[in-house]
């Protein structure tokens, strides 16, 4: 019996951080959830480092209780990136095969695709990413493995994700200084998309949309692979922060207001319900109706999806057919679904979900919240591609180890 490999994804949100830690079973070709944990993180503002110390005492505590819940010592991870500094774009390259022999062999792919990532680029900037998206052979497209045919011209067209590598940089030493080294950043849309976007829905043209706290996350399938992503600086915390500016409340009251009492329509809400507040004094109560939700939840959401429609605008990929998917802790919301619908002018729209095909996971880890960390863990195993760019491997498994050996001594 072929021996299981321990996987953590780690997964770097608006202001929390949060974490999975898996196994990966290739006997029986699947991925175990062991655990996971999440806490809320003061070091981290719109999915970026404003300050090392807290943010690597966020990584140590998560990655401290999910160790403990797992029962497993985890010496690297998978880190999960995001943000409005992520830029990303298509681009083409070719090859002329000059030997004799004109079969296409996997060195020929590789060089296509090096030669697709051959873009200017500023030197406070790096590659996270390289996708392809198809090749072509002698000018003839749809071409999905080239390897083992014969032909003169070589193309492919890529998707490339870059990043500010000052941003890489500081989210890197956050995770080194708790103790761990980071396999590669990975860009979390990415492996979202791999883990609840079904092969039809790419083929036919679909949104993705990663709703979080403070940023969300689109991107555009079509004809297989992804042509289209960007980082949007809005997310749930917006809705948040309007409800608790107009009730008086705090953020964490409006959070739960939110979540058990909000949603985009009218008919959706429970009309007979009388929601009791706290107002910030912390002593003066308030009773409202959920009606009364509507004027700070629906001008965010519309404001939220006018910002995603202009970003599919821009993309030339307008017809969806697929849908869109949406995830995220914001896509909770109750009517977000429909609202997508309705707003982005799409025929379907639907939560996303874990494939459970190559998945095992505890019910208490298939919710959103966990859903980028355990995207993470499973992204390794099913991208289709082999161009990414790692990053530097960096941190301490060593020294980790040490300090818990140290630790349990007492």
């Amino acid at each position: 019996m072929g021996k299981s490999e321990i996987i953590a994804g780690l997964d770097m949100g608006s202001s929390r951080v949060t974490c999975v830690i898996a196994e990966r079973d290739e006997e029986h070709n699947k991925i175990r959830v062991l655990a996971g944990a999440s806490v809320p993180c003061k070091g981290l503002k719109n999915c970026v480092v404003v300050n090392i110390e807290e943010t690597a005492r966020a990584v140590g505590n998560v990655m401290d209780a999910a160790e403990s819940k797992a029962n497993e010592v985890v010496g690297e991870v998978y880190l999960g990136v995001r943000g409005s500094h992520i830029q990303a774009f298509d681009n083409k390259g070719g090859y002329n095969i000059a030997r004799t022999d004109k079969e296409i062999t996997s060195e020929d792919v590789a060089s296509v695709i090096e030669s697709a990532k051959t873009v200017p680029l500023s030197s406070d900037r790096e590659i996270l990413h390289v996708i392809p998206q198809g090749f072509s052979l002698d000018r003839q497209r749809g071409v999905p493995n080239p390897i083992g045919m014969e032909g003169a011209l070589l193309e492919v067209g890529v998707h490339i994700v870059t990043a500010s590598s000052p941003i890489i940089s500081n989210l890197m030493k956050s995770v080194s200084r708790a103790g761990f080294r980071v396999v590669a950043p990975i860009y979390t849309l990415l492996a979202v998309g791999e883990l609840v976007v079904s092969e039809e829905e790419k083929d036919l043209g679909c949104l993705l949309i990663d709703a979080g706290g403070q940023i969300t996350s689109v991107g555009i399938y079509s004809e297989g692979s992804i042509h289209f992503s960007k980082e949007i600086a809005i997310g749930g915390d917006y809705i948040t922060r309007d409800i608790a500016y107009g009730l008086g409340t705090t953020m964490n009251a409006a959070q739960e207001i939110k979540e058990k009492y909000g949603a985009v329509f009218t008919n959706m809400l429970e009309e007979d319900k009388v929601i009791s507040i706290t107002k910030l004094d912390a002593r003066t109560k308030k009773e409202v109706k959920p009606r009364e939700l509507l004027d700070f939840i629906q001008p965010r959401a519309e404001e939220i999806f006018e910002k995603i429609t202009q970003s599919v605008q821009g993309s030339n990929y307008g017809d969806l057919p697929g849908g869109a998917i949406l995830t995220g802790g914001a896509s909770l919301l109750k009517g977000m679904p429909e609202a997508a619908e309705q707003l982005l002018d799409l025929s379907q729209a639907r939560l996303g979900l874990p494939a459970q095909e190559i998945l095992q996971c505890p019910e208490e880890y298939m919710t959103q919240s966990y859903l980028g960390a355990v995207a993470l863990v499973c992204y390794p195993h099913l991208k289709s591609w082999n161009t990414d760019t790692p990053g530097p491997a960096r941190g301490g498994s060593v020294e980790k180890k040490l300090w818990r050996w140290f630790r349990d001594l007492f």
